[in-house]
This record gives structure tokens, sequence and C-alpha cells, in this order.
């Protein structure tokens, strides 16, 4: 056999030429997809602070005065901190950890449903994962989706060769991987942890006693490191550190378990974004192009796989268990949470990659026994391209030619697929026709998710579009935020640069979303509240000392928003007795300004609040 040496390594070529050859392309597909995406204004500003100050990196502290951390956990913002400090803020440095994660995955996957399947299982998984539209898009963005699918698909390949192996090795690895998954992004993460602690607990050779008991500590240490830095942040006193946003109590336990947990998403942007909670959501207009065009046919499969596995070895079913065991629990979470975005979606890709290359793989084989279960094959075929139909022609007439294509394919393919049936030699009857019908069938099934990553535009810088990224057209990736929804005020801007004098901070903001642009350009921005109107608020006392020792002059906030209280009245009513409005004029005579920005937080305005002279 043919070898590759790498030092004392010696690899077999054949083994390793097809995820080498899938690593590669998933490299350059993932490269040429940054060259087309943008830094997300919220995350990116605090990846800058975070990479200016230890204390604010362990903290994940948004803002660089260290007031208030983000909304979420720091995990995949301490992997970005840690590029920037490295290769500096350029773009590229933001969406370089994505691009990494995203291409890690391919061979990742590849190994696990390998050695679950075989090398061709594993070959066609990993080409289904490179044509979700949804982890492409993805990609392009920093935000932590693309980490904590990376990580869930780590802990699924170690969790793997736990089972082939009875040390503890690849289990703790596995168990912490699930644990990193959860820094990156918190519950989300936990949605695999039964369907891993079931696998090993009915699969692992070992002795019963000694799998029930692995398996609780394998659960036991995936919640432990989970809760780690909430733990040690919990110990350290509330005025030493950041205040904690997305909690009305300072609490990282309230931020993780109830606001990104029981009371996440509600009637807001999120149900916009990923339509409405209900069994439908995942083939919805919204979601349906990002993830959905194999869902049917991966359901189909994972029916058919877990009924055969009963006959079959333990492999097998450790192998259905783990792989259909993540991808239906992200299915139901996904459907019944009543405010999501449809990149959430990013973690089932593997899952599904796994279902639908090692059904597909089966099936063909099946078929060429002419064997019963072959049958799903023409079957998987017709319904993958009839649902690939539907979701395009939802979308208007946007590829007009696409729809006849997958028709066409189909039947060509299910006609290629009845002559090796009836052939008497099968595929050797006519030499070639194997390889034909396997490629008609891909082109029937994959042209359509393939042409809506493909389609995907460019991100434009400050668009909207990063808070809801979408694979697809324009028509189908609109979003509800403007084109420049995140774009800085630059009349404003050189305005407050030229006016500030020695003051420490470029202004004062009343939101995140407000001062993110500016923090993400590199402006020391003090922040009045953190992302929800119960987040923390920064006293009325603290501010009026920063603006009487000459620390901030300008304040952008709104002072007229109905319906506040509290500390957010008493910031408002401190503007208005202590601050002059400065008219937009004064700064952009010209009067080329941006359109108004779409928020919630009413009609901002620039204040200037110099103390008077002695």
């Amino acid at each position: 056999m043919n070898s590759v040496n790498v030092g004392p390594i010696v690899l077999p070529r054949r083994r390793f030429t097809p995820v080498l050859v899938l690593s590669v392309l998933a490299a350059a597909l993932y490269a040429w997809g940054l060259s087309r995406g943008t830094p997300h204004v919220y995350y990116s500003s605090a990846i800058r602070s975070m990479s200016e100050s230890w204390s604010n990196f362990f903290f994940g502290a948004f803002d660089p005065s260290g007031f208030v951390t983000t909304d979420k956990l720091p995990g995949s913002l301490w992997v970005h901190a840690l590029f920037v400090r490295v290769f500096g803020t350029q773009s590229w440095v933001f969406l370089l950890p994505e691009v990494l994660a995203a291409t890690v995955s391919v061979p990742l996957l590849f190994g696990a449903v390998r050695r679950w399947a075989g090398a061709r299982a594993g070959f066609v998984a990993a080409v289904i994962f490179l044509c979700t539209p949804v982890v492409f898009v993805t990609a392009q963005v920093n935000i932590p989706d693309t980490l904590l699918m990376c990580s869930v698909v780590a802990a699924a390949y170690a969790l793997v060769r736990a089972l082939e192996h009875p040390g503890w090795r690849w289990l703790v690895l596995s168990a912490v991987l699930v644990g990193v998954g959860f820094q990156v992004k918190m519950l989300q993460a936990l949605l695999v942890l039964p369907a891993f602690c079931l696998t090993y607990l009915f699969f692992a050779d070992l002795a019963p006693r000694v799998r029930f008991a692995r398996a609780v500590v394998y659960g036991a240490l995936s919640v432990l490191v989970s809760l780690s830095w909430m733990i040690v942040v919990s110990l350290v006193p509330a005025g030493a550190r950041p205040q904690v946003d997305g909690s009305a109590s300072n609490s990282v336990w309230d931020m993780v378990f109830v606001h990104n947990g029981v009371s996440r998403g509600g009637a807001g942007h999120g149900t916009v974004f990923g339509g409405a909670p209900g069994p439908g959501r995942l083939f919805n207009e919204q979601v349906g192009t990002q993830i959905g065009w194999l869902l049917p046919l991966a359901a189909l499969l994972l029916a058919a796989g877990v009924l055969t596995s009963l006959r079959g070895d333990r492999r097998d079913r450790a192998g259905w268990l783990l792989w259909g065991g993540m991808l239906l629990p992200g299915w139901a979470a996904f459907s019944a949470l009543s405010g999501m975005h449809p990149y959430y979606t990013t973690v089932m890709a593997p899952a599904l990659a796994a279902v639908g290359g090692v059904g597909l793989t089966r099936a063909y084989t099946a078929w060429q026994a002419r064997g019963p279960a072959g049958w799903l094959l023409p079957a998987g075929v017709l319904l993958t391209a009839g649902w690939a139909v539907v979701l395009v022609g939802r979308q208007g007439n946007v590829f007009g030619w696409l729809p006849p294509l997958i028709v066409a394919a189909a039947v060509v393919s299910v006609l290629l697929l009845l002559l090796t049936r009836t052939s008497s030699g099968r595929s050797q009857a006519v030499p070639g026709l194997a390889v034909l019908t396997v490629l008609v069938a891909a082109v029937a099934m994959l042209a359509g998710p393939v042409t809506w990553m493909l389609s995907t535009p460019a991100f434009e810088k400050s668009s909207g579009r990063m808070v809801n990224p979408v694979a697809g057209p324009a028509p189908a990736g609109r979003s509800a935020m403007s084109a420049k929804a995140f774009a800085i005020d630059r009349p404003m801007l050189a305005h407050l640069l030229a006016n500030r004098g020695g003051s420490r901070f470029l202004m004062a903001a009343q939101h995140p979303n407000t001062a993110g642009p500016y923090l993400a350009d590199g402006h020391n921005v003090l922040l009045l509240r953190g992302f929800n109107a119960d987040s923390p608020q920064l006293p009325v006392a603290e501010l009026d000392r920063l603006a009487a020792a000459g620390e901030v002059r300008f304040v952008f906030t709104t002072i007229d928003q109905p319906g506040i209280g509290g500390t957010a009245l008493e910031q408002a009513n401190w503007v208005r007795t202590h601050c002059a409005v400065v008219e937009p004029a004064v700064f952009d005579p010209a009067g080329d300004r941006p359109p108004p920005r779409p928020n919630p937080w009413g009609n901002q305005a620039l204040f200037d609040c110099r103390p008077p002279a002695p």
C-alpha cells in the first residue's frame, strides 16, 4: 500500500487522501467566506476591550473601563481576544477563529463517522457538511456558534475514541470539550450531553458497573467544567469585577440560566428572525433554507437506521444513538425556543451530516445488493429533490433555472438507479454507470443548498446583516436591521475628537449597540447601561463625578424615552439639567447624514456636558 511519511509516522495514503482533500476544500471555502464577511460590532467591541486588559479578558468586560460584562459567557471571546493580542485588530483577525473552527470540524467529523461506518460514509458526511449553507454564513461573522459547533464535534470524536479504548484519556477529553462548549454558548452545548452519556453507558466495551460509574463521572465532569468560570466569578466580590450584564441582580447564574435560559427570546427580534415556534419552524421560510434542505431525508434515514441497528452490532447502535441523539434534541429545542436566529442551528449541521452520510451510504450498499433497504435511496433522492423545489419556490423567482435542474437530475438519477438494479452485472454492466449515478443523485440532492450557499452576498461594512447572518441571495438574506445600522457617524466622530480635549472618554453612550461601533473602532466610550433595560446602570453620582473631573464631556443618549424609571430616569434628568444638546448642523452643516437608525431606545441626540468655567 502507498503511504505518506510524516516524520517517524507512516500514514496509509488511501485512507487519508479523502479527508485531506476535503479539509483543503473546507479551508478554501471558509477563507473565501472570510474575505466576504464582517466582524460583529457587539462582540468585536468586547474583544478589543478584553485584548487590552487581562482583567477584562477574564471577566469578559464589554467596555475598556470594565463597567459591565457581555450578556454571554466569555468563552468564544477569549479565543478572539488572544488572536487580536497576537495578530492585531485587522478585520480578518476577528474572523479567523471561525474559519479555523469550521475547517477543523471537517476532519473531526470525517474521523468520527469513519470509525462508526467506514471511510465512504465519513466522506459523504463531510461533503454534506460542506454543503450546509448555515455553516458557511455563520463562519463569516464572529459569533459564538461556529466555535460551539467545533467543540461539540471534537467532543463527539473524543467520545467515539473513548468507546474503543478502556482508559480515561479520551473520555475525560470529551467531557472537558463539552464544558468548553458551555463556556462558548452556555446551555446550548448541554443539548448533546444526554446522548453522550447514554452512548457511553450502553455501548462502551466495559463491564456494566464500570460503564455506569464512568458515565456518571463523564456527566459530572462536563457540568463541573461548564460551571467552573461561573463559580470563580461568584467568589469575587462585586466591587472587584465588572457588573454582570443580562442580570438585574449582578449574578452570573441569573445571566446564564434566566436571561439566556428560561426567559430567552420572547416576542422580540428573535421571533422575527426565526419565525414562530412550533414543529414546522426548521422548515419555514426563514430557517428552512439555512439547515432544512436534508432534514426530511435525515429523519427518514435516522428512523430506518435505528430500526435496522436493532439487529446489528454494538458499534452500529452506538453510532445511531450518538448522532441521532445529537440531532433530535437540537431539532426539538430550536423548534420550541420562543425567539431564535437561524444561525443557532449551526450546531445541528454535524449530526445532520453524519446521519445523512451513513444513511445514504448504507442505502446505496443495500441497493447494489438488491436488498429491500436499498429502496430508501431513490425514495430519499425524490424526497430531497421535491423538498428543495419547495424551498426554492418559496423565495420567488430567484433562480428560475434551479428547480428544473433539480427535477431533471432527480428523475435521471432514479432511472439510472433502476438501470443498475435491473442490469445483470449491476454497475459493472456499463463502465462508469455507478459513478454517473452517484454524481447525478448528488446534483439532485445538493444543487439547492450549494447554490443557496454560494449566492450569499458579501457583507457590507457595518451592515445590520451581521445581527442575523443568513445564507442565500439578497431577497432571502434580508434583515430587519438597516443596511448601515451599525455605522459610525463620521461627522459626529470628527466633532467629538476635535472638542473632547483631555477627556478620558470619547463620549458616554446609552446602550452597547450605540457604543459598539466606536468601541470596535478603538475609541474609549463610557457605557450608561448594559444590553437590556434591567441590566446594570451607571449610577448618576458616578456620571456626575466623571463629568466634573473632565473625564467625559459628551453624552449620546435619549432623554425623552417613555416608560423609563429608576437609574435610567435619573440619568436622563441629569443630562437634561447639566448638558446642552448639540444640534446636528453644528458638526454636519452640509446635512449629509445617514438615515435615522431604527432602534428601541428612542431618538438619540448628542449632548455637551462641559462643566461651567470656575
